[in-house]
């Protein structure tokens, strides 16, 4: 059953410059701009990344859910997206976003500023993805980001590298002054309901394949299976057991996306105990049987129900 999730689609920062006509561009830095994706199938799906992503919002509504939670983005709004996280944008809205994309590796070689590092440990922590900013913030950042955007692109600059280097730490020293002021709000801490929906979310994405149980959940965070239902329940407005089906579903999708993995595979790695009942819960949730689901969602495979 591990064999499986070799062969499960991560969404690269290759494959995102490839699809916005920009393939020369490698596979280590991007700013897009979301009109550039649009009609791509891919990002319409729920996807993990194997980078991160700094999403600010320019016009209009773009609703998204990351890790679980829904989440609505407006103007100067500012949402990172980590590496293996997953993530779905709901189709039929206005929202315009500019992303700047980069690896763990981009950002070691780049960040010349190594003893501000503690301010950028949120994007290594479990922590709140979102930020509100004020129009001068955003606007900062915008600019940086098509600075970025033009120096990335441009192959006959003599100082590239150098335009690239110091762009991205300028960009990324504004970014930390904004971190570092939403934790001058918070005090840099959370509150006992949002720490417990955290540690729960931690654990689910790495065990909603084999535990679907409260009571494993609460066991690890040492509440009670009551007491952690009914946090979740007034933070989230969803149910552990909503919040557990709806990780498999998610990814079970992600799987079901990729033509090499058959339907079998999929409730094997899921960890269900036959293929009639992975496909009568997938259907439950969704409407759809999986290879329903793969006919009008994803490539078209040969599948066996």
């Amino acid at each position: 059953m591990g064999g499986v999730s070799k062969s499960v689609p991560v969404l690269s920062i290759s494959e995102i410059n490839d699809s916005s006509g920009k393939e020369c561009l490698g596979d280590q830095f991007h700013v897009t701009m979301s009109t550039e994706l649009r009609g791509t199938p891919k990002y319409q799906k729920p996807v993990k990344g194997d980078h991160f992503v700094f999403l600010l919002a320019l016009a209009g509504s773009t609703s998204m859910t990351y890790n679980l939670l829904d989440y609505k983005l407006s103007p100067n709004d500012l949402f990172i997206i980590s590496p293996g996280v997953i993530h779905e944008f709901n189709t039929g809205e206005d929202g315009q976003l500019i992303g700047t994309g980069f690896t763990n590796s981009f950002f070691s070689e780049f960040l010349i500023h190594k003893k501000h590092m503690d301010v950028f440990n949120i994007l290594f922590a479990n922590s709140n993805p979102y930020f509100k900013l004020s129009s001068e913030e955003a606007a900062i950042l915008h600019n940086l980001m098509l600075m970025l955007k033009k120096s990335h692109a441009d192959k006959e600059h003599p100082f590239k590298e150098d335009m690239m280097f110091h762009g991205f730490n300028l960009f990324m020293l504004e970014a930390g002054a904004i971190f570092k002021k939403n934790r001058h709000y918070t005090g840099g801490k959370f509150t006992r309901k949002e720490e417990l929906l955290m540690s729960f979310l931690k654990l689910l994405s790495t065990n909603f394949d084999t535990e679907r149980g409260v009571q494993f959940y609460a066991d690890r965070v040492f509440v009670t299976p009551k007491h952690l239902t009914r946090t979740i329940k007034e933070v989230t407005g969803k149910t552990v057991g909503q919040l557990i089906d709806e990780m498999v579903i998610a990814e079970a999708k992600i799987l079901l996306d990729c033509p090499s993995v058959t339907i079998g595979d999929v409730s094997n790695q899921l960890n269900f105990s036959n293929q009639f009942f992975f496909s009568k819960f997938f259907k439950n949730h969704t409407g759809l049987t999986p290879s329903q689901f793969r006919m009008n969602y994803c490539a078209k495979v040969d599948t066996n129900e």
